[in-house]
């Protein structure tokens, strides 16, 4: 479903979702280029449900469309902690690095990204990061 006109949100509205409406709504808003709106619907669920991997990852995503960077970065730091495991999410923090010009601290989790088997742009990065230091 695409949503086709910012949708009005009242913090009385968001505080009366279910969990899982509340996630498929953030969703769909990300989805329909509303990602402010779609942060504001996941921060409550967040502070919920602390220990959900999808809802940081979403949250992350939706601040990150946002350029709120700060938050985006807290989203996936929690994220890594969550799933350390997760190559996905060391990339996503490593890009929302990158976008505040700390490119020595993305380049650590691009580093550790590559070294999971991600994408070949993340070893890229990396280069990029040591060329310019050269």
């Amino acid at each position: 479903m695409t949503i086709w006109m910012k949708p009005t949100l009242t913090e009385e509205s968001i505080r009366a979702m279910e969990p899982l409406e509340a996630f498929r709504y953030a969703e769909e808003l990300l989805d329909s280029r509303f990602p402010r709106e779609a942060a504001r619907v996941l921060e409550p669920l967040a502070e919920a449900e602390p220990r959900n991997a999808a809802v940081w990852e979403l949250l992350g995503r939706a601040h990150f469309a946002a350029a709120h960077l700060g938050p985006a970065e807290q989203a996936f730091r929690t994220l890594v902690e969550l799933e350390p495991t997760s190559a996905w999410a060391r990339t996503a923090l490593g890009l929302s690095l990158d976008r505040q010009s700390r490119h020595r601290e993305g380049a650590v989790q691009h580093r550790i990204a590559a070294a999971m088997g991600a994408s070949e742009r993340d070893a890229t990065r990396v280069e990029l990061v040591h060329r310019a230091e050269d």
